[in-house]
Order: structure tokens, then C-alpha cells, then sequence
């Protein structure tokens, strides 16, 4: 039997990946400490990065003393000690003291700078991409030259169940005459890597979309794990920090995948850390939908490149949303409001928590956002009365209750903190009950849904603030010390607020003038949207093979 090939089938299928199947771009150029980080050269965040790791054995030691009661955690000379030795590792270096400037003033300051440059980044050029089927334990690599990088990433946006083979291949004939007969022959090569490697997808019919229009209503708001929320906007669905994994490629269980949701009409993106800003999942989604990342304009120095970063998995719609400024829609608008912490506070990273304004109701996607180091929070500055001033009060809220605290060595972009603060207590998710009470008062919400802990079962367990079901006593250990979830209900029920805890497929919806409704696993799981589209599945849903007579 002759192999079947991507010419060979039939124009009026339907087609995309598996949900079990994906592909990643793999980049020609070492990864630097921090990728797309702008505003500073890369060379210099390596300096920066050098230093750091040299001290980093000590910075072990030194807290091992700590913990142990050999020295006392509030010692007035370890700041000192710690920018002596800093200071120590740069001059001893000559291609580290070119970039960084640090010694004592005359008044015994510790001094520190490294130059900034607000047009220099770190985007990656990808040479390879690497195509996975995670039920077959089969991965191909596939050599990319970097500028076709974005042509490859918006084809693999196509396929995701919404167009036939017909329109696929106009689609190929279409990228061939804006890019050329070369651009075109490598997609049809591309897709017949997926085809032979078991990872298309066929069906007869396109029921996704509407599934998802039968089971959600309007401006209901799904949770679809982690982070990440699904809001519907009359027949529009809206995405927010979509974290997705393919099935089974961390977990034994079907997994919530963009080929199993329907197409967005925009994605939201909240701020840079790699569980809300997802390279496999983004590659996955159609790459025409408007993305709408933190804008440039509310940088201290340094920023996050987004627009390398997208442009790079083949965006084409990219838009920067500066605090205060909307993203419309018939109806309503996302509104972009400031988000605070969750980072070396000296650092000003812009960042967005997004507000739904729609027909009435208001929805606010809070994050991960909470009070700095240096005691600036959104509550103090007056941001929720503005907010509430110009849009009306908030009927829920989406919001991470974590109380993760670290040093700030551990920290993401610890190097490029000042060295004299890394053994003091970092900003990381800590918000206090208090302030989430004055949160809900000052918005006026109705219900507060805590997330962006894990929250679904098909995560893996290895960072350490997703919590599941599948690992119960792993969440007891790392909360055993966290102020208790029952005080933060009772301050929020004094608010005249309710708590509700959520997991992944919760649906939220309002009736009337009632107070929302959390719908526990209102949604279709993964394995059913599957059977919707494709029929019955080729396994067990953990992924055994089935039985054959």
C-alpha cells in the first residue's frame, strides 16, 4: 500500500492536530539567562547572570546558617557582605567590570549600575522545529531556516479543526505567492511530517465552535485552568493567559488543548512570567486572532519584547495596551489596569490586569497582582476607585489568594536586582487577606473566585504552586504556613462578598440580578470534545491501547 501523503486526500475534510500532537520552535542562538528581555543588551544580563551564579553556592551557605540558627536572620552585616563579595567577583573579571559599575562612594554606599539600552533585546531565531505525538512517544525534528519562522507558525495556526483540506491548501498556494515557491514546498513537506507521523486529525464536520456555543451562554467565563479564563462575547470568545498542554505530555489524563476550544476572537496576556505567557500553547492558536499585550509605554527600563517573541511564532495582529486604555468590542470593551508586584519591585516591568466591561457587567482579571516591596499596591494608589468610578462596580473577580514568599536571590530576574536586597524577602504572590477584603470592598464585587494555582488535574506537579486533586498532600505541605482560607472568607463575607474556589471546566454565569453562579465542571471535558469531533477515541482516556478481539 502506497504511503498516504498530503495530495492524496480529500479536499472537503476537515483537518487538524490530535490534541495529543504539537510542534515547538528550537532556536538556532544559546538561551540567554532571560529571552525576549528588552530594554538592556544580552551581553550585559550575562555579565549580569555570571555574578549571580558565581555567589550562588555561597548565598546556599549563607542561608543554610540562617535556617539553622548559626546566625541571626535579621543580621545588619550581611547586605554589606554581600555587595563586598559582588563587588569582589566584577573586578576580579575584567570582561565583567567593562559592564558593570559597582565599588564603595565616600560615604560607604554601595553603588551599582549596568548600562541600559531601551532598543536592545534578546528574541530568539529558531532553526529547527520539533514535531511531538506524545501517545506514539515519537518526536521529529525538522530543520527550519529563521525567517521562515513566522510563515511556519501562522500554518500551524490553520490547523486546528476550523478549516478543510481545500482551504488548507489554498492556504498553502496563498503563503507561496506572498513568500515564494520555496515558503510553499516546505509547508507541503511540513505537513506531510504530521500526516506520516500519525498527528493529523480528519473529520467530516467542524463542531467545536458550536459545541462550545451550546454549552457556554453569553457572558458566562470559563475557567480552563491555571490562569487562564475563557469569556463568551455574544458568539465571541475571548482568552485570557492560556496556559494549555497537549495530552499526555505531563500528565495521564486528557488535557484542555486549542484544537479542543473554539477560535478566539483575541487573546490577553496579563504580564511575562512562563506559566501565563506559553510559547506551545500560543503556537498552537490561529495566528490572524489579535493578541493584546502590556504596553512599552509603562516601562521603568526594562520590558518584556512581546513583539519579537509573537511576531517570531507568526502573529500578525499584535497590540500593546497601556494602562487605561481599552481593547472594543460591539458592546463593551477588555480594559487594561495597572498591575502591581510580582517582581523585583526596582524593576517596573509593564504588566496588565484586565477589566471586562460588557452590557452591564463588569469582570475583573486580577492575576497575580499585589503589593510590592516598597508597600505600593493598587488599593493605596486609588486604582479599584477609579476604576469602579469610571466603569461601575465589579460583579467578580478572578484572583490568585497565594501567600508565596521567597528570597529574592530565587526570584525570576534575582541578577538584575540590586545584590544587597537578594537574602531579603522577595514579592512573589503574597497578598494578604486584608488586602484582598479591601480589594472586594473597594470594587464592590459580589464574588471572589480564587485561581491561578494549578487548578487542573492534566498539570504536571512539578512547579511548585500548581495544586491539584491528583496530589493533595503536596498542597498541604507548601500551604501548611499560609494565613487560613476560612479568615479570608469571613473578611470577605463582611464585605458582602462570597468565596469560591475554583478548578478547570468550573463555568461562571449570572442570572439576572443573583449573584453568579460557580457551575462545578460546567464544561465538556477534554475527552468528550474530542468524541464530538472526531468520533470515539483510538485508546483508553489514560492512554492504554484497547483490547482487541
Amino acid at each position: 500500500m502506497a504511503p498516504i501523503s498530503w495530495e492524496t486526500l480529500s479536499g472537503k475534510e476537515y483537518v487538524g492536530l490530535f490534541p495529543w500532537a504539537w510542534a515547538e520552535f528550537e532556536s538556532s542562538n544559546p538561551l540567554g539567562p532571560f529571552p525576549f528581555l528588552g530594554g538592556v543588551d544580552p551581553k550585559v544580563v550575562s555579565c549580569l547572570d555570571e555574578v549571580h551564579r558565581h555567589l550562588g553556592g555561597a548565598l546556599d551557605i549563607v542561608i543554610s546558617d540562617l535556617f539553622a540558627g548559626r546566625a541571626p536572620l535579621k543580621d545588619p552585616a550581611l547586605p554589606e557582605r554581600l555587595e563586598n563579595a559582588y563587588m569582589e567577583v566584577v573586578q576580579s573579571r575584567p570582561h565583567l567590570r567593562k559592564v558593570i559599575r559597582c565599588g564603595r562612594k565616600p560615604d560607604g554606599t554601595f553603588e551599582w549600575k549596568y548600562p541600559l539600552d531601551e532598543n536592545k533585546s534578546s528574541p530568539l531565531r529558531y532553526s529547527r522545529i520539533k514535531i511531538y505525538n506524545s501517545h506514539g512517544r515519537q518526536s521529529v525534528p525538522f530543520e527550519l531556516e529563521p525567517s521562515l519562522a513566522p510563515v511556519a507558525g501562522q500554518f500551524i495556526g490553520c490547523l486546528n479543526g476550523t478549516l478543510t483540506v481545500g482551504e488548507v491548501r489554498s492556504e498553502i498556494d496563498r503563503i507561496g505567492k506572498e513568500f515564494g515557491e520555496g515558503a510553499k514546498e516546505y509547508l507541503k513537506e511540513l505537513l506531510n511530517i504530521f500526516l506520516s507521523g500519525n498527528c493529523l486529525a480528519l473529520s467530516e464536520k467542524a463542531s467545536i465552535r458550536q459545541h462550545w456555543l451550546d454549552t457556554m451562554q453569553d457572558r458566562d467565563t470559563l475557567h480552563t485552568g491555571h490562569a487562564g479564563l475563557m469569556y463568551r462575547q455574544k458568539d465571541n470568545f475571548l482568552f485570557f493567559d492560556p496556559w494549555l498542554v497537549p495530552w499526555f505530555a505531563e500528565a495521564p489524563l486528557p488535557s484542555l488543548w486549542p484544537s479542543l476550544l473554539p477560535k478566539p476572537a483575541a487573546i490577553f496576556l496579563t504580564h511575562d512570567h512562563d506559566d501565563h505567557v506559553d510559547p506551545r500553547s500560543l503556537l498552537a492558536f490561529p495566528k490572524d486572532t489579535p493578541i493584546i499585550v502590556p504596553s512599552r509605554k509603562n516601562k521603568n527600563a526594562l520590558y518584556y519584547d512581546y513583539i519579537s517573541f509573537l511576531s517570531g511564532l507568526g502573529y500578525t495582529k499584535i497590540i500593546e495596551l497601556a494602562h487605561w486604555e481599552t481593547w472594543d468590542f460591539e458592546g463593551g470593551k477588555v480594559v487594561s489596569i495597572p498591575f502591581y508586584g510580582e517582581c523585583s519591585c526596582e524593576m517596573g516591568m509593564p504588566r496588565n490586569t484586565y477589566l471586562i466591561v460588557d452590557r452591564g457587567r463588569n469582570i475583573y482579571n486580577h492575576c497575580d497582582s499585589g503589593p510590592t516591596n516598597t508597600g505600593e499596591n493598587a488599593l493605596k494608589d486609588g486604582v479599584f476607585d477609579e476604576m469602579v468610578k469610571k466603569y461601575g462596580p465589579v460583579d467578580t473577580i478572578f484572583c490568585q489568594p497565594g501567600q508565596l514568599m521567597e528570597l529574592r536571590t530565587y526570584a525570576a530576574y534575582a541578577s538584575l536586582s540590586p545584590p544587597g536586597k537578594w537574602l531579603e524577602i522577595g514579592e512573589n504572590c503574597c497578598v494578604t487577606s486584608d488586602y484582598l477584603a479591601g480589594l472586594v470592598a473597594a470594587t464592590k464585587a459580589r464574588l471572589f473566585v480564587s485561581f491561578a494555582n494549578g487548578c487542573a488535574d492534566w498539570l504536571s506537579d512539578h512547579p511548585v504552586f500548581v495544586f491539584h486533586r491528583r496530589n493533595p498532600a503536596l498542597k498541604a505541605l507548601l500551604t501548611a504556613h499560609w494565613w487560613s482560607m476560612d479568615e479570608l472568607k469571613d473578611k470577605l463575607t463582611s464585605k458582602g462578598c462570597q468565596l469560591n474556589a475554583s478548578f478547570a471546566l468550573d463555568l461562571f454565569r449570572k442570572k439576572n440580578e443573583e449573584v453568579t453562579q460557580q457551575i462545578k465542571e460546567g464544561a465538556p471535558k477534554p475527552a468528550d470534545l474530542y468524541r464530538l469531533a472526531y468520533g470515539e477515541l483510538p485508546f483508553e482516556e489514560d492512554g492504554t491501547p484497547i483490547p482487541t478481539a
